[in-house]
């Protein structure tokens, strides 16, 4: 396969879930984002080194995102591991699911073909290992990409269908937008008026932080015909104004531990009143800015929201 360009826009996104199995009972670390970053890439580089060079050095794209690997335990007890850093035991028996969201559409057949190929070769002999994650090895199980997976965080979609959606929603005058902060979440902000104070490590999603940034990396990754359909400065007007606010909410403070630092973050649920009235459309902007709130919502499925999301953080969708 040719080496996709940083400068093709993709056109679709997918966002699919790995079912993987330990090849040996051992233990692992409770947040493994960053272990599952550097698997997914050592797995592309064995099929296509070219596209794993172009992915590392446009990661300030981020053309795919990765979960932590996901342990089948209950949720409880996999935040306090985190927390405290206490490793999980893996078992041979029971399945892991690491999710993976593809940002440029020629990733999909690049995995397609490679999965393929890989599973013609188990074909009549023992299992090969697929992905090793820090120092354990896993075979791969299933791929699940469809939209009604119980899991609810599959799907596929494309820029086009994100238009189309919008374009139809008939808003009354206030409406509600619940996003679920999945995975531990932060956003490393700087007052870029006055950095007196430096960076620090937000932990409320307030809709400044989310939207604006949504809204730049649509322009980054649609298509040149639908980059425009996204106003950054116009969305940044009508959250100045208080036309976003906050409605409810169900967040608590987080941390996990990478290899060699801890990480500050929140994680929970936020919904968000987006109020009326909308302005008047026009060819130039077919959206109104409500509209495009809600499409960037829908973006935020596949590309995450904040610090990292390439490493496991950020992991957000409309509830």
């Amino acid at each position: 396969m040719d080496k996709p360009s940083l400068s093709g826009a993709p056109a679709r996104l997918y966002a699919l879930l790995l079912k993987l199995r330990p090849l040996e009972a051992g233990t692992l670390m409770p947040f493994s984002g960053e272990l599952v970053h550097g698997a997914w890439l050592a797995w592309i580089r064995e099929a296509a080194p070219d596209v794993a060079a172009m992915l590392h050095d446009g990661n300030k794209r981020r053309l795919f995102t990765c979960s932590s690997l996901q342990f089948p335990l209950p949720r409880a007890r996999i935040l306090q591991a985190e927390r405290d850093n206490i490793h999980l035991s893996l078992e041979p028996e029971k399945t892991y699911n690491v999710r993976i969201t593809l940002l440029l559409s020629e990733l999909f057949p690049l995995f397609y073909n490679t999965l393929m190929h890989f599973n013609m070769a188990e074909m009549g002999s023992r299992k090969h290992p697929f992905m090793q994650i820090g120092k354990q090895v896993f075979l791969l199980e299933e791929v699940v990409c469809a939209p009604d997976d119980a899991a609810d965080w599959t799907g596929f979609t494309s820029f086009a269908k994100l238009v189309d959606r919008a374009m139809s929603e008939q808003l009354e005058k206030e409406v509600s937008l619940t996003l679920e902060f999945a995975s531990l979440t932060a956003f490393n902000w700087i007052n870029r008026e006055d950095k007196s104070y430096g960076n620090y490590y937000a932990r409320l999603p307030l809709p400044r932080y989310i939207f604006p940034m949504l809204a730049k990396r649509w322009q980054e990754l649609a298509p040149p015909e639908l980059a425009a359909m996204v106003q950054k400065e116009r969305i940044e007007r009508y959250i100045e104004a208080d036309g976003m606010v906050i409605e409810d909410y169900e967040l608590k403070t987080h941390r996990v531990h990478f290899t060699q630092h801890p990480q500050v973050g929140f994680i929970g649920s936020c919904t968000y009143a987006l109020r009326g009235p909308d302005e008047a459309t026009t060819p130039d902007a077919p959206l109104t800015v409500r509209q495009q709130l809600l499409m960037l919502a829908q973006l935020a499925f596949y590309c995450g929201v904040g610090y990292k999301t390439p490493m496991g953080m950020g992991q957000v969708r409309p509830a």
